[in-house]
């Protein structure tokens, strides 16, 4: 697959499109699905000790059964489905660049993680063995590989893809061809491109909000506000929402940046950002930069990343070797059903 996209791996496959019908892929981002479903399950032992719960081999399959629950309710909402793939976690790249990346999240664990993840690789053994799509790739976060799967599934298969996840980090990848979907909540929402506003507003059930997001600005927001729950810093103290709204009015109506690398990206953004507020341009352009590698999900951050694992493949080599060795593997033809992919009868 990716040999003939060979073309595209330094450059942004955005502009292109090209409807094709009755060819919809659901993208599922497994941690979030498991993260989900496990603030529910817990709930249920409310005042319990976790450890011992998580540790109970019937419980285990209690969350097991919320998680598939889930993910089938969500995939039901749509029509035609070719494929499902699900992407799950492992150790980021990105701590070999910023040792306190995620800190609140990696410093402290709770005594039943152990058993947190022992779950999550059962979950994710029964999706494989049901015929689900599942990638996992060394030193790729979730945000990774569903960027790289959104470049296979909507670039070079040019077909509709739908993300299944909460993390407002992968609006930045939406195109004509990729929406979001987000079920975290009683008011269900799907992220999409403008353009594509009238398309899901007839496609989905009226208790779905859709919502019309330009990805660039989700992108330009992630890198000046940071990210509070990753440990990234702002550009500037005490620069808000409201500011940031403003710094988009400055800036508009603009071009956004097309096939650049990450320097000229950042370049492009702190000048802006330095103009708007009224800092220092040198001063600025090391942040952007740090921040950029940090939440730009595109192919020149991992060109211009020097990750290497085991095997010795670069980062993305092993991504590309991951959607190449799998995107085949798509084998399950029953209902998205519990009775049906589970195997449980609800009485």
């Amino acid at each position: 697959m990716f040999d003939s996209m060979g073309v595209v791996l330094r450059g942004s496959p955005h502009s292109l499109y090209k409807k094709t019908e009755n060819h919809m892929n659901i993208l599922i981002d497994g941690n979030y699905a498991y993260h989900k479903a496990f603030s529910v399950f817990s709930t249920y032992y409310k005042g319990q000790d976790l450890e011992e719960v998580m540790s109970d081999p019937e419980k285990q399959q209690v969350l097991i059964r919320k998680c598939i629950i889930d993910i089938c309710s969500a995939i039901r909402r749509f029509n035609n489905v070719e494929r499902v793939a699900v992407v799950i976690d492992s150790h980021s790249w990105r701590y070999n660049f910023y040792d306190d990346y995620k800190y609140a999240l990696t410093r402290v664990r709770d005594p039943y993680y152990k058993y947190f993840l022992t779950v999550l690789d059962m979950f994710e053994a029964l999706l494989r063995k049901k015929g689900l799509i599942v990638s996992r790739v060394m030193g790729a976060e979730g945000d990774d590989l569903l960027y790289v799967w959104a470049l296979y599934f909507g670039y070079c298969l040019d077909e509709e893809l739908v993300i299944i996840t909460g993390d407002s980090d992968i609006r930045q990848i939406m195109t004509k061809n990729v929406a979001l979907f987000n079920n975290n909540s009683k008011n269900l929402k799907m992220y999409c491109t403008p353009e594509r506003e009238v398309f899901w507003n007839e496609y989905l059930e009226t208790d779905v909000q859709v919502i019309a997001t330009k990805p660039f600005d989700v992108l330009l927001y992630k890198v000046i506000m940071g990210d509070t729950s990753d440990n990234i810093p702002k550009l500037k103290s005490g620069f808000g929402p409201k500011a940031f709204e403003k710094f988009i009015d400055f800036i508009s109506p603009y071009d956004e940046p097309k096939n650049v690398e990450l320097v000229e990206m950042a370049q492009w953004i702190a000048s802006r950002f330095s103009d708007f507020t009224k800092m220092k341009y040198e001063d600025v352009l090391g942040k952007v930069l740090f921040n950029l590698k940090m939440t730009w999900l595109n192919l020149s951050v991992y060109n211009n990343t020097d990750y290497r694992t085991k095997n010795g493949k670069s980062l993305l080599e092993n991504m590309l070797d991951d959607v190449n060795n799998q995107k085949d593997n798509y084998s399950y033809k029953g209902e998205y059903t519990l009775e049906s992919f589970y195997g449980m009868i609800i009485k």
